[in-house]
């Protein structure tokens, strides 16, 4: 609405106010002048006045009043229809127009008063409507939060009666459990928390938990409290003291339990005592600081493997600094593997209290270290597992030199059996000539058959098929030859053992008939398997034969026996004996033997049998000789049994 319409409509109630005090005034002069009421002048006049001064205000009264004066003067006083009038009427005109004054002011005050009156009344309806709209709203609300409220108190009530019930099932447990609502006030104290901090359940409910105890946060109760809401959950160690004044460490864990709603109503508190576990773990952390400036690794963890300690060596060894280290699972900071499963490994160390071995560590920098690891499980009065304190010494380098060794004791049994294979060459070209003069032979006998004018087909198939196991055999010859003198690095699989034997029979039989050399075989028919190198093995067996062989080389007047037998041990493990008919041993020769070019053959160089008790030892048995009661001497070997199916 623009401007020049506002003032329009502010216009027109005054002309219309004016015009009304000029119409009632107009209205009374007419009905005077008609009816000519001289006593009623003055009074038609006056009501002239008070209808303007009532429904006008003051400013039409105003003008009623001075318009009725002057027209009583000018109509109704001589000199009439004239302005003039004489001066004996001045009190009349005066008295009459200060009543009109007076009226016109009373009736505009009164009409102010009855407007404003009513507008009040009005405005005191609208406010009163309004205040009611309020109330009835604040009403609704109200009536909500009291409803709510009822709803909150009921979960409330159901909510600590199931933490109740859950707390009466933990009754019997060690733990101190308690419920606290949201004002950290105890609300359920068990016989556990009676127990550990000796105040009765009757003590210690309404009580505000931490002051009670007088707990000892990590950092501040606003931040646990803060966590705690934010996640459901928090766990940490606290320091409580017990009614005794003294002090324990705990380990805390807090779950926060809500209603339907969501809205949190109380929180459940489970403690465990950790205070010999911690007065352990320092006691292991100030052994391990005496050990501080030693350059073996030492490092405490706990039972989770979570590490609590790391000494300056282990800094120097993996690169790791003790801040960065401290709180890592020790397995998977330095990816640790391990020989056996970690499983099996825990299951020792919880029986005997320790374990040894040797482990792969990656260092920081991504390089792996070899280390001679103990390991010491610390316990508490009661015998619970608290720590573990693992030591750990660097042999990379001597575990290096040890590879070195065994690849060269590889060559060297390479070179052994290359040898031995140079000493069997007439028997094995006995052995390959055998098949190969048959398979000419047949081959001679198969062309002849054919060549008749009528061939007899079924005996020339029967000349090839004994063509074919010639081949078939004079092929296993030089296979089991080609195994011995194959040179690769160290391979250990499941082996039957009576497999291998055979093989070497097979391989030295002619050799060892062409010296007069009964060789029988007495195998277990189901004997442990173990878990080796096969062709290793079989080098060890070949040289034990032949020696024993060589042994009898000087009998005459005795047969010549050697016997090889395979057997089960008293403790599940393979025993492999050689047994020969020769002069036997001198007694002080009994373990020089085995040493490197020792030898009692002119001839010989004294590897083989260091050689095979090295192959031996490397495979976890033991080689070794002693002397037959009646003549002769046995070798034999024990390996232990394999943990898998061979």
């Amino acid at each position: 609405m623009s401007e020049s319409d506002t003032l329009a409509q502010r216009a027109l109630p005054v002309v219309l106010r004016y015009g009304l005090g000029l119409l009632s005034v107009a209205v009374a002069l007419i009905f005077t002048l008609l009816v000519h009421p001289d006593v009623l002048v003055s009074p038609v006049f006056l009501l002239a006045i008070i209808v303007s001064a009532w429904f006008g205000g003051i400013g039409p009264g105003l003008i009623a009043a001075l318009l009725s004066t002057t027209a009583i003067a000018y109509f109704f006083l001589p000199p009439f229809y004239s302005l003039r009038f004489d001066l004996s009427h001045v009190p009349h005109l005066l008295i009459f127009f200060v009543s009109a004054l007076l009226i016109s002011s009373w009736g505009a005050v009164r009409r102010r008063s009855e407007v404003l009156l009513r507008r009040s009344r009005d405005e005191m309806e609208v406010k009163i409507q309004e205040r009611t709209s309020d109330l009835r709203t604040s009403n609704q609300k109200l009536q909500a939060e009291i409803a709510e409220r009822k709803r909150t108190e009921e979960v409330l009530q159901k909510q600590a009666l199931e933490l109740h019930d859950l707390a009466q099932l933990l009754e019997l447990a060690h733990d101190a459990i308690l419920v606290r609502d949201l004002a950290s006030q105890i609300v359920f104290w068990n016989r556990g928390a009676e127990r550990m901090y000796g105040w009765q359940r009757e003590e210690a409910r309404g009580q505000i938990s931490h002051r009670f105890l007088k707990t000892v946060f990590p950092t501040s109760v606003e931040e646990v409290d803060a966590e705690l809401m934010s996640l459901g959950y928090w766990e940490g160690e606290l320091l409580h003291t017990k009614q005794n004044g003294s002090r324990l460490v705990v380990a805390s864990r807090q779950v926060l339990q809500r209603a339907s709603s969501g809205n949190p109503v109380a929180i459940l508190e489970i403690n465990n005592d950790i205070t010999e576990r911690k007065r352990a773990e320092d006691a292991v952390r100030e052994q391990a600081s005496l050990l501080n400036l030693t350059h073996d690794t030492i490092f405490v963890r706990r039972i989770d493997d979570a590490i609590t300690y790391w000494n300056r060596g282990a800094e120097r060894l993996y690169g790791w600094k003790r801040e960065e280290a401290v709180g890592q699972i020790s397995h998977q900071l330095m990816k640790t593997i391990f020989p056996a499963p970690l499983e099996e490994i825990n299951k020792e160390l919880l029986s005997t209290g320790q374990w040894e071995g040797e482990l792969i560590h990656t260092k920081r920098d991504g390089t792996q270290v070899v280390v001679a690891s103990r390991w010491s499980l610390q316990r508490d009065e009661e015998g619970n597992s608290l720590a573990i304190l693992e030591t750990n010494n660097d042999i990379t380098e001597r575990k290096q030199a040890s590879d070195a060794l065994l690849r060269a004791q590889a060559e060297l049994a390479h070179t052994a059996r290359v040898m031995t294979m140079g000493e069997l060459a007439a028997s094995i070209a006995h052995e390959i000539n055998q098949p190969l003069g048959a398979i000419v032979t047949n081959g001679h006998a198969c062309v002849h058959l054919i060549s008749h004018p009528t061939p007899d087909l079924c005996k020339a198939r029967e000349v090839i098929e004994r063509m074919i196991g010639d081949g078939m055999r004079a092929s296993q010859v030089i296979k089991r030859i080609r195994d011995l003198l194959h040179k690769a690095p160290l391979e250990k699989s499941p082996l039957n053992i009576n497999e291998a034997i055979q093989e070497v029979i097979a391989l030295v039989n002619n050799d060892v008939h062409s010296s007069n050399v009964e060789l029988k075989a007495e195998l277990a028919p189901d004997p442990p398997a173990v878990v080796g190198d096969r062709i290793q093995l079989q080098q060890v067996i070949l040289n034990l034969i032949l020696n024993g062989k060589d042994a009898m080389s000087t009998v005459q007047t005795r047969p010549r026996e050697l016997l090889i037998t395979s057997r089960e041990g008293n403790a599940g493990e393979l025993l492999v004996a050689v047994r020969d008919s020769g002069n036997g041993l001198d007694p002080k020769n009994v373990e020089r033997i085995f040493d490197p070019f020792f030898t009692t053959k002119a001839e010989g160089m004294g590897l083989g049998l260091s050689i095979s008790r090295t192959i031996i030892e490397a495979h976890g048995g033991t080689l070794w000789a002693t002397p037959n009661k009646d003549q002769g001497a046995t070798i034999q070997f024990v390996l232990p049994p394999s943990t898998q199916d061979a």
